[in-house]
């Protein structure tokens, strides 16, 4: 095979369909590169089968593929096709898609997986899922994004039932903006002894229909390890961040956190060991955080003026709920604007040390602590 290959080296059908073309040049070379200019496809571009298999265009919205057939996806990658390389285009339906027609999906197969990838500077605009990819073990996007995608704009589900592979995506840069379902949505679905995810890193939401981030595992198959760090997550419909794995040892320490619909942080009662890191959690509907969990910990950074929608019993900074149990240090919680109620609503598993909890509208804090805590400003 020659090193790499032109897709316009290969015709389109009479009816200007490039999708034949783009399976001449993979045929041809493992690597398919296209040029500054929109290419129509009718059916999907199929990766094949083999390792080291690469499409490059020559920039985000200077390449476009955009696709007519409302239900199947404009990329397909086959299952169990590692190092896969695609930079510097975009892919977009160009008729309302409807369920099947997603921007970039990985094959549902008896190896539904897919390993050592490395994605750059691809957005998935207007599809029914942006990104639709299951199991990995190390596959990374960088300045990757999703925008108006009927659905999820990033999702990725594992199932026992194809693979036990974990989901080890490292998205860093990336963008998830005004999709129908969630900014980034992470499942598990079958049996399995857990599913381990990978990193968010400086990664960014803006008015998602759902959530900005959502991780929804099973008893029968826990997400474990989500990793949140840095980035700004803002006027999504649903919560900010929102965990419901069934596992345990996650990480959250993202950089903004504003004008949710909900709670900036939501961590049901179906997650463990969860550690919150320095972060600004600001004006969003209701709690800034709601724990439903044991063993939280959350360390350093702002709650300022959660509660936005006024909704009773609502409107604090920290909520530690029936099931919530933790650790909170050096926290300031407070008002501003004349929102929100409490600095801190606890149960008596809830150690607070050295936190910041004056100018409330109600006051610092509210229900039975830990009767070790000390050091906190009211």
């Amino acid at each position: 095979m020659t090193n790499y290959v032109f897709v316009d080296d290969y015709s389109p059908a009479p009816n200007g369909d490039y999708a034949p073309a783009f399976a001449a040049a993979f045929a041809a070379s493992n690597e398919v590169r296209m040029l500054a200019k929109t290419y129509l496809v009718k059916t999907p571009i199929v990766l094949p089968a083999r390792n080291n298999i690469a499409l490059r265009g020559c920039g985000i919205g200077v390449t476009k593929i955009q696709s007519d057939a409302s239900n199947q996806p404009v990329i397909v990658i086959k299952a169990a096709t590692d190092f896969v390389t695609m930079a510097d285009f975009t892919v977009e339906h160009i008729v309302t898609p409807v369920l099947g027609g997603d921007g970039i999906k990985l094959e549902v197969a008896a190896n539904y997986s897919w390993d050592n990838g490395v994605i750059t500077n691809v957005r998935a605009n207007a599809n029914y899922i942006g990104w639709n990819l299951g199991m990995t073990a190390y596959t990374i996007l960088e300045n990757c994004g999703a925008l108006n995608n009927v659905s999820h704009g990033f999702s990725f589900t594992s199932n026992g039932a194809y693979a036990q592979n974990p989901l080890q995506y490292y998205l860093h840069k990336c963008t998830a903006s005004l999709n129908g379902g969630d900014g980034y949505h992470y499942a598990s679905q079958g049996t399995a002894p857990a599913t381990s995810v990978g990193a968010l890193e400086a990664c960014v939401t803006y008015k998602n229909t759902g959530n900005g981030v959502a991780a929804l595992g099973l008893s029968t198959n826990p997400i474990a390890s989500i990793r949140i760090d840095g980035g700004f997550y803002g006027e999504d419909g649903g919560h900010g961040i929102y965990l419901d794995t069934w596992g345990s040892q996650h990480l959250i320490r993202p950089g903004f956190i504003e004008l949710e619909g909900d709670c900036g942080i939501y961590l049901s009662d179906h997650n463990k060991q969860v550690q919150v890191g320095p972060t600004i959690v600001t004006n969003n509907g209701n709690d800034g955080i709601l724990v439903n969990c044991p063993d939280v910990t959350i360390t350093g950074g702002q709650f300022i003026a959660n509660g936005r929608l006024h909704n009773g019993g609502r409107s604090n900074g920290i909520y530690f709920y029936t099931g919530g149990s933790g650790v909170v240090s050096g926290v300031r919680s407070r008002s501003w604007g004349g929102q929100q109620d409490w600095g801190v609503v606890t149960n008596a598993d809830v150690l607070l040390v050295g936190n910041d909890l004056r100018n409330n509208n109600l006051g610092a804090q509210t229900g039975v602590t830990n009767p070790n805590s000390i050091g906190n400003r009211v």
